[in-house]
């Protein structure tokens, strides 16, 4: 009986290849959309779950108040939090402090005879790095592998690269920097190489010490601090008393006034914490929940793709059941029948699936950013949990058509009366319903998606980045920089001015797309007496170039004096004649200028290094968004870069109609011949600028990937119910052109259902629309607003797909000769 019914299972998915294919096939493309977005949800979920003792370490985070309003959380925080809880805190059982290397500064070392520069993966932490992180440190004594400031630790992959097969401890280093005391680097210990999936990577750790000067404990919060406490301690309660003792400090620190401190899990950094000072740019909660439910929706319109066939196509079976049912068969007898034919359609779904995960797997690895080695398919849970929801659901599925047929009266099934009740199944337009208002939704939301990231990459940045290649100079703050002359650059400018592709070249310590490095408060003030301001100022070095470079825009007074960037290289800690400086528009209303021509020519008391001094304002510039759109702009003051050690990139303006790459080839043979042995970095400044929406362009492409695959599954749907409802109203049809109606008013009877629940599913999906494009939009500083577009373009192109898919078979119909189908009545 068991193989009959696989027989028969296999004559009915042959004999209706159209509905079996489009079933197979939509079911398949649902099931590898589910499973690429359970292992993302995975990926992003289980960020620092790697460390063995996860679950006991803490960051602590630093919130500034003041009048009793948050002004600032940090992820940083005082280097004086150490002592707090070394002294006070027994159930914290390892601390640790470190800074990391600004990307615009590096690590520079030679080895080997090369010289090498790390841009951003170095941390400087005390001691008890390892202590808090025991999983990173694959060779080496936690408790001695930091004790010395030359000791080095570096990563698996790095040893490898400068070392090759040779045994890397032990092996030493040229340090090449400004505080060279003659000892070069050590290598005392090996890194991990950090998975993908953590708040923060580095190829080198290096050694600070452990205590720093008393007086700077509470100057400023500079430190990523970690701790892991005891089994049964409340982080909570331990951030209280924290607090208690930081009041008890302000009268003596006024920095600390106004401070609070909080402790965050290590597993909750990624998803939940987007502060000033972040180590990496970290997850979207929003983009997890958004990828799980549209995943949930992709799976869930394949099994209405089933359950809308399935029981349209059983009214060609009721006669069928009804017979079974006279002759003598079961309920269950059926129902295995049913499922049976289920379990088909299910194992080839699943089969085409995994064909097609392979081959997807290295495309979704670049869309989302997830290496491929991080693709985590042997997690257990992650198996158990996707299992679940597909058995689960695959057994309500199968299920629900069998019942539907099962109801049935078997005498009135044979009299033909079931097709009518079966046909017009509000339970299945209901889905149909479903399934358009979650497409509209989504194509809606892709297009809110792409706009804003339209709007943050071109409409507002207010400054002009295209044909700009920029160079990043290694050697900007070591020692061998310090002791050459400024002429260096010079020389390196006016060969690139020789040729004719090049417009204008411009140096500066930071470029557009990268971090500001020089941030700090109670930077400026009007007067030396005003009181301490909280307000963060953000300083970048420039020369008379960077402005025009750029293309920013001067409201009032003039860009610094090009002579004065002709003169030798002069030490800044003994020269402090440089006292002009250009602010842009929040620095100016942050000092209380009412406007932009008010600043001009004013004194203000500026601390450049250790002490104030008067600078004159000679310049006020548009603010533009330095860093991304998506942040804020801070008040930020341009200083002369005078001194050679700020001309960390060097910016090269080329000719809108040059040809890049020979300007390019150009380019790096002059550097090649006047600085042979630095290496030749460089970038586009629009591509470069682009990576700070790194996560935006990543969740835009992934979110636009699964919302066309849940529509392309909706078309397979209403390409289905088309086959099935024009075979079925053939007859109807036929009676219709026999008594005169015409094909076109044929086609429009057959199009009104689709267009009624299109417009159905418009308004159900109208205001979650309006609120899901509101809530993803209000994280943005800047952004756009919800138009009708998004509201009217999603209409049109669902109706337009409508048409297409369905369009052929109904108008087929439509054009039958009647005869061929009403000839035996």
């Amino acid at each position: 009986m068991i193989l009959n019914y696989f027989k028969i299972a296999y004559r009915h998915l042959i004999r209706s290849k159209a509905f079996s294919l489009i079933n197979i096939f939509g079911l398949a493309v649902g099931i590898t959309a589910f499973f690429l977005i359970v292992q993302f949800t995975s990926f992003e979920t289980n960020y620092d779950k790697f460390h063995i003792n996860h679950d006991a370490i803490y960051r602590v985070g630093l919130e500034r108040y003041t009048n009793g309003e948050l002004q600032q959380t940090s992820a940083k925080t005082f280097a004086g939090i150490r002592s707090l809880l070394k002294q006070h805190f027994a159930e914290v059982t390892s601390f640790t402090g470190f800074y990391k290397t600004p990307a615009n500064t590096g690590f520079l070392f030679r080895s080997n005879g090369k010289l090498y520069n790390e841009p951003g993966g170095v941390l400087n932490p005390d001691s008890s790095f390892f202590k808090v992180f025991p999983s990173l440190l694959v060779r080496g004594d936690a408790a001695t592998v930091l004790k010395n400031k030359n000791n080095l630790v570096i990563s698996e992959s790095m040893a490898h690269k400068l070392f090759g097969d040779t045994d890397p401890i032990g092996q030493t280093i040229e340090r090449i920097d400004d505080d060279n005391n003659g000892s070069d680097f050590v290598v005392t210990g090996i890194l991990k190489d950090i998975p993908a999936n953590s708040h923060f990577h580095a190829s080198f750790i290096r050694h600070i010490e452990d205590s720093w000067p008393i007086p700077d404990y509470w100057k400023e919060s500079f430190l990523f601090t970690y701790i892991n406490i005891s089994d049964g301690s409340d982080p909570h309660q331990i951030a209280n008393r924290m607090n208690v003792l930081l009041r008890k400090l302000e009268k003596d620190n006024p920095l600390v006034k106004g401070s609070n401190v909080f402790l965050q899990p290590i597993t909750d950094i990624h998803l939940s914490s987007h502060f000033k000072d972040e180590l990496e740019a970290n997850g979207s909660k929003t983009l997890l929940y958004s990828l799980t439910l549209i995943g949930l929706v992709i799976l869930g319109m394949a099994w209405i793709n089933y359950v809308n066939l399935q029981t349209a196509r059983f009214t060609t079976r009721a006669k069928e059941v009804g017979v079974r049912r006279i002759i003598g068969s079961g309920k269950s007898d059926l129902a295995v029948q049913f499922l049976i034919e289920y379990f088909f359609i299910t194992i080839a779904s699943l089969l085409v699936a995994v064909f097609l995960l392979f081959f997807i797997l290295p495309y979704f690895s670049e869309l989302t950013g997830i290496p491929l080695i991080s693709i985590e398919w042997s997690r257990p849970e992650v198996w158990i949990i996707a299992l679940c929801v597909f058995t689960t659901g695959s057994i309500i599925v199968g299920v629900y058509p069998a019942l539907f047929l099962l109801k049935l009266n078997p005498l009135t099934s044979l009299k033909g009366y079931a097709s009518g009740r079966i046909h017009g199944s509000l339970a299945r337009r209901s889905l149909v319903v479903i399934q358009f208002s979650a497409s509209l939704v989504l194509i809606a939301f892709v297009m809110v998606i792409n706009a804003q990231l339209d709007f943050m990459r071109i409409s507002s940045k207010k400054i002009e980045l295209e044909h700009v290649i920029a160079i990043a100079n290694p050697t900007a703050y070591s020692n061998q920089e310090l002791q050459s002359t400024h002429n260096e650059y010079k020389v390196f400018e006016n060969k690139l001015l020789q040729n004719a592709a090049v417009k204008i070249v411009a140096s500066s310590s930071a470029i557009p797309g990268s971090e500001i490095g020089f941030s700090y408060i109670n930077l400026i003030k009007r007067n030396q007496d005003d009181p301490y301001d909280p307000t963060i100022y953000k300083t970048l070095f420039v020369d008379c170039n960077y402005i025009p470079a750029y293309g920013l825009k001067l409201l009032a007074g003039q860009n610094f004096a090009g002579p004065e960037t002709g003169r030798p290289w002069i030490d800044p800690w003994q020269d402090k004649s440089w006292t002009t400086i250009v602010l842009n528009e929040r620095a100016i209303r942050q000092l209380g200028f009412h406007s932009p021509e008010e600043a001009i020519g004013q004194m203000v008391n500026f601390q450049l290094f250790d002490e104030f001094l008067k600078y004159k304002i000679i310049g006020v510039v548009e603010d533009y968004h330095h860093e991304a759109v998506k942040k804020e702009v801070y008040p930020t003051i341009f200083a002369l870069n005078y001194s050679a050690f700020q001309q960390v990139y060097y910016s090269v303006r080329l000719n809108a109609r040059s040809n890049s790459v020979d300007a390019l080839a150009y380019i790096e043979k002059s550097w090649k011949e006047l600085f042979p042995e630095r290496p030749f970095e460089y970038f586009f400044l629009d591509d470069y600028y682009d990576q700070q929406y790194k996560s935006e362009l990543h969740f835009g492409s992934t979110f636009t990937l699964f919302a066309g695959i849940a529509v392309f599954i909706a078309c397979l749907g209403i390409l289905g119910m088309t086959l099935f409802e024009t075979n079925a109203r053939l007859k109807e049809i036929s009676i219709r052109k026999a008594l005169g109606a015409s094909a076109v008013s044929l086609v429009t009877l057959l199009f009104r259902d689709h267009a009624r629940i299109v417009l159905m599913s418009t308004l159900i999906a109208g205001p979650l629309i309006y609120f899901f494009g509101k809530e993803w939009l209000s994280t943005y500083p800047n952004r756009i607003e919800i138009s009708f577009l998004f509201f009217f373009a999603p209409l049109g192109i669902i109706l337009s797909m409508v048409v297409v898919t369905s369009g052929f078979q109904t108008v087929k119909a439509a054009n039958t000769n009647p005869v061929d189908h009403l000839k035996h009545e």
